[in-house]
């Protein structure tokens, strides 16, 4: 579980951003729901305000420490600093295992790591492995592994690890390999996948396919079921491919995937990350990802991994929006809005706003709208 996560000298966050899933002890029971950790969070601002920058550091984060050994050795890393200056780019992430709570940091730069280290805390803060530079400075008796590896400049002590198959560090690297993100160095990411690939896969997981349905249903007033029926190519080869059953009076009341809206065809295909994620208790970070839908249909989306009956791993997901309905969803302990100023950004919680101005039993959405609470364009 995630705990927090932050960046300084970050792509436009000069001075430094936190995004905290810590819900802290002003937050009501009814809405902690006796939880100190948050399952979701909204991030909010207007058109490039920062806020693909901010969810790329939890990407960046996940990419370094599980996949950056596959980089030749002579690639840059993938990160910017603040318009390119030369200053290091700091990130950090407190996150929680089996009770236990970590402290991951690093300081780097497009060229190379200037330092690594991870901390823990149990009964106290214990520093687990200090790298500077190349030069593993320091580790504790449970990661003695980590002396006989070689590191790389452009690679985390964590994704070199994993290459030995080493047993101290894998529930790190699993954690981080349980963010899934559509947010890569570039910004958003739509991976196209085949909706044969995954009709096949929902074919072999019929329990995921039930769950896509009933979404789909809800989302889609026009659709009464999907089948999903086997199909011969040209050179006799079989692929599965799902049929729309559509409530109509007419008798043949199926159409296929391509006569679909854009919103359902994406809901198809890409409803399997909310899945993976919620089923195995991972963290889903997501920028933008309902620009096909309508506004009702956000919350029906999310609200899932407020649902302790289906999010029963304590799955976490993270996202942003221009839909501005969903401020009253989420509320003020849940939604981070994200400004700039002179090309600079910096984000905030909406319960760090001193004063009364938002308030538990008043809508939000006005408030927003009069832009008194930022994250709106000044046009």
């Amino acid at each position: 579980m995630i705990l927090r996560y932050g960046a300084k000298n970050f792509f436009s966050f000069k001075e430094g951003v936190e995004i905290s899933f810590e819900l802290g002890a002003n937050c009501p029971k009814e809405i902690s729901r006796g939880k100190k950790v948050a399952n979701l969070i909204c991030l909010k601002g207007a058109n490039a305000s920062g806020k693909t920058n901010a969810l790329k550091a939890i990407s960046f984060l996940r990419y370094f420490c599980t996949d950056s050994f596959n980089n030749k050795p002579e690639d840059d890393i993938y990160v910017d600093s603040y318009f390119h200056n030369d200053t290091p780019i700091d990130l950090y992430s407190d996150f929680e295992i089996d009770g236990v709570r970590y402290n991951y940091e690093v300081s780097l730069t497009s060229r190379e790591v200037i330092s690594e280290t991870l901390s823990r805390n149990k009964k106290r803060n214990t520093e687990v492995f200090k790298r500077d530079g190349n030069k593993l400075t320091y580790c504790i008796k449970d990661f003695n592994d980590l002396k006989s590896v070689k590191l790389r400049s452009n690679a985390s002590i964590i994704s070199t690890a994993h290459q030995y198959e080493f047993q101290s560090t894998a529930p790190i690297y699993r954690f981080f390999n349980s963010i899934t993100s559509n947010v890569r160095w570039g910004g958003r990411y739509d991976r196209t996948i085949n909706y044969e690939t995954i009709s096949k896969f929902y074919v072999d997981y019929p329990d995921f396919f039930e769950f896509v349905k009933d979404i789909i249903k809800k989302s889609d007033l026009g659709i009464k079921d999907i089948k999903i029926v086997k199909r011969s190519d040209a050179e006799g080869k079989e692929y599965h491919c799902p049929m729309f059953e559509h409530k109509t009076s007419v008798q043949n009341n199926c159409l296929s995937f391509h006569s679909q809206s854009s919103g359902t065809k994406t809901l198809y295909l890409t409803l399997i990350d909310y899945y993976l994620t919620l089923k195995s208790g991972g963290i889903l970070v997501m920028d933008e990802f309902d620009i096909d839908f309508h506004p009702h249909i956000l919350p029906l989306l999310v609200e899932s991994f407020d649902d302790d009956k289906i999010n029963k791993n304590n799955a976490q997901m993270i996202f942003s929006t221009h839909n501005t309905d969903i401020l009253d969803f989420m509320g003020k302990y849940r939604t981070i809005m994200v400004n700039q100023e002179e090309s600079e950004s910096y984000a905030y919680r909406l319960d760090e706003i001193p004063g009364d101005i938002i308030r538990n039993d008043r809508s939000i959405v006005p408030i927003y709208n009069a832009g008194k609470i930022g994250g709106v364009p000044k046009i």
